[in-house]
């Protein structure tokens, strides 16, 4: 979920676009984001105000009731496909930052939306941290719900509750233990692709290397340099806090 609070943000999904961002679909106040398999491109003309938050695929499945699949790799208004028991937090977080200031519009809409979660988080849930582990606990839970378990059902939940297939939350899984191993190596001084590759769960080098140019549209290498001091690639250095907590 993204609300744009002063300014504009342009959404680049076309190559051509890079050269002409205005031509980029822009973003309304209140956008909602499905699944993204590969890099995100935004392009802002001026100073713009914004907040994003992510959700578990699967938890924002079950508060809003939507199948996920037809959004996938897709920006589309809000106020068009959320339901309302959903849509009106996210229409009050607007009026609570103006009042109060993001960081306690945040923490407000944070409250509402873990009322509207308690009431249908399933019995026995507990919070995963890693993708590996949630991609498999999805797995599981696709194949003992429901009265089909074919392995054509098993895949049409998954990639209802995530908008992706099981193949893509394994492949995610393993970019994640890459980003977490790269940066235990930089920090020790010692960056072995071949070594990574296979601490990441990779099958070999190449098959990481495939990945990352799928996701982030770099190799690991390209990544891990932009990623160091390029400032359009800020939300790769948060992860070094995130791997450190």
């Amino acid at each position: 979920m993204t609300w744009t609070f002063a300014g504009d943000c342009h959404w680049i999904d076309q190559t051509d676009q890079i050269e002409h961002p205005r031509t980029g679909a822009k973003l309304p106040g209140l956008a909602f984001c499905g699944a993204q398999l590969g890099p995100v491109v935004s392009w802002n003309p001026g100073e713009t105000r914004s907040v994003a938050t992510a959700f578990y695929p699967d938890a924002f499945s079950a508060m809003t009731g939507l199948d996920l699949s037809p959004f996938t790799g897709r920006m589309v208004p809000a106020e068009d496909v959320l339901p309302q028991p959903i849509l009106q937090p996210c229409r009050n977080l607007f009026a609570s930052v103006e009042r109060n200031g993001v960081e306690s519009g945040l923490s407000a809409f944070e409250e509402q939306i873990g009322t509207l979660w308690a009431g249908v988080r399933p019995d026995g849930f507990r919070p995963i941290r890693w993708v590996k582990d949630w991609g498999r606990s999805i797995a599981l839970k696709a194949t003992l719900s429901g009265s089909g378990r074919s392995a054509r059902q098993v895949a049409r939940r998954i990639k209802s509750w995530t908008g992706v297939s099981e193949r893509d939350l394994r492949g995610i899984g393993h970019s994640e233990q890459l980003y977490a191993t790269l940066h235990e190596a930089i920090q020790s001084g010692d960056v072995d692709w071949a070594e990574l590759a296979a601490a990441a769960g990779f099958a070999d080098q190449p098959h990481m290397i495939r990945q990352m140019r799928r996701s982030s549209g770099f190799t690991p290498e390209q990544l891990r340099q932009r990623a160091r001091d390029d400032e359009a690639f800020w939300g790769y250095r948060l992860l070094g806090e995130y791997f450190e907590k």
